[in-house]
């Protein structure tokens, strides 16, 4: 187990979004976290450093937008590039040996897509940070109740509940994702431990969750 010392303190980083709302709830109730510290963009994630979350042993990361809300290509790749390196760089300087963050399906600094792209430069980033443990989730489409609207999503959502009952096999991972039952696959990652790197597709998240 990666829990070695007295005293486990999470940290959240994106815990005003959707899964980081879910998130903040499921570590607040789950006995195995002493503390929960919970950041948000606006907190400054630009000039994070590792004072600020010292002590850190478990770093999760619900750090996302999509580029039409960021404004262009390069104002989302700050966001979901160069905050949760930031942020990752700051955990490990801090002492935090795990990390858990949200990427998503398809990921691979090969797309041609560009959203999937920066996915996958973030996921080859992150795994050269020598972490005892990263865990990387790639939902698919995030069901939950979000406090801003997202009209393209919601048009995906309908669309993908639409064709689930054709998700089977390899298209299994292209399910959409109950964004609380990713937040309790996310705590389970940490508190069990299990060191090296891993990549989570749907099935491996529902069974993180115990569903």
């Amino acid at each position: 187990m990666l829990r070695s010392m007295a005293r486990t303190l999470a940290v959240v980083a994106g815990a005003t979004g959707m899964t980081g709302r879910y998130l903040m709830q499921t570590l607040g109730e789950d006995a195995y976290y002493d503390d929960v510290i919970a950041l948000r963009r606006k907190d400054g994630l630009a000039t994070f450093h590792a004072g600020q979350i010292a002590g850190a042993t478990h770093l999760f990361c619900c750090l996302g937008t999509t580029i039409r809300k960021a404004g262009g290509q390069a104002a989302f790749r700050e966001v979901d590039y160069d905050y949760v390196l930031r942020f990752a760089r700051a955990g490990r300087e801090a002492g935090a040996a795990a990390m858990m963050v949200v990427s998503s399906v398809g990921a691979d600094p090969r797309s041609s897509s560009f959203y999937l792209r920066v996915k996958g430069d973030m996921e080859t980033a992150l795994a050269g940070l020598g972490f005892d443990a990263l865990h990387i989730f790639r939902p698919s489409i995030l069901l939950g109740q979000r406090l801003e609207a997202r009209p393209g999503e919601q048009w995906g959502i309908r669309l993908a509940r639409a064709f689930e009952w054709a998700m089977a096999g390899a298209m299994r991972k292209y399910k959409p994702m109950p964004a609380g039952l990713l937040a309790a696959a996310m705590a389970a990652a940490g508190e069990r431990g299990a060191t090296g790197n891993h990549v989570h597709h749907y099935d491996e998240i529902v069974g993180l969750a115990g569903g």
